[in-house]
């Protein structure tokens, strides 16, 4: 698994070298403020759409959480969300973001973050899109 991963990381960085973005990438989210949860996110190029389908552990049954991309890293996120995603409810969501290349987030630094339905400004999990 572990070669698997690496390779898919080399055929990444050389075509990343080559100017051609991936069509699909997988962004781990990790645990925030103890919550405990944490998934993935694929996000796919579709024409001239990016679809997100987010799946996460750990979160209540019967709970929809907000997700978002935001601008900026998980370490320093801007609190205002540039794409918003439909709320994971038990555990997951699929949003199709229109008239978005993946390329263009690839590029400029953001992330995809999840959070407390209860409670906005507590983030319970996040995952920088590299």
């Amino acid at each position: 698994m572990k070669r698997l991963a690496l390779g898919a990381l080399a055929l990444c960085g050389a075509l990343a070298l080559l100017g051609v973005a991936p069509s699909t990438v997988t962004v781990h989210l990790t645990a925030q403020n103890n919550s405990g949860q944490s998934g993935t996110a694929t996000l796919t190029q579709q024409g001239s759409d990016v679809v997100v389908s987010l799946t996460m552990m750990g979160i209540p049954g019967g709970v929809a959480e907000p997700a978002h991309i935001h601008p900026g890293t998980c370490a320093k996120l801007n609190p205002a969300p540039k794409y918003p995603l439909t709320n994971a409810t038990n555990g997951t969501t699929t949003t199709t973001i229109h008239n978005v290349m993946l390329s263009s987030l690839l590029g400029g630094n953001y992330a995809i973050n999840v959070h407390n339905a209860k409670n906005l400004s507590i983030y319970v999990a996040c995952g920088d899109i590299k």
